[in-house]
């Protein structure tokens, strides 16, 4: 890709125009490929099956304990 923004990589820019340009900029660089369902699916299953600190089987824990 020969986008015009690709001519800014060796461009001495200031802080200040740096900071302003960065969205721009990372928005055309080059990304992953976006995960597929079955990947999401699997990530967001590990996620379920942690159990939060404040369930109620983990208070009921905390309070046999003491």
């Amino acid at each position: 890709m020969n986008h015009p923004i690709c001519h800014l990589r060796d461009a001495q820019l200031d802080e200040k125009l740096q900071a302003q340009l960065a969205p721009i900029i990372n928005a055309y660089r080059p990304h992953d490929s976006p995960p597929n369902l079955k990947l999401l699916r699997r990530e967001l299953l590990q996620e379920k099956k942690q159990s939060s600190p404040l369930s109620f089987k983990a208070i009921c824990k905390q309070t046999k304990a003491l």
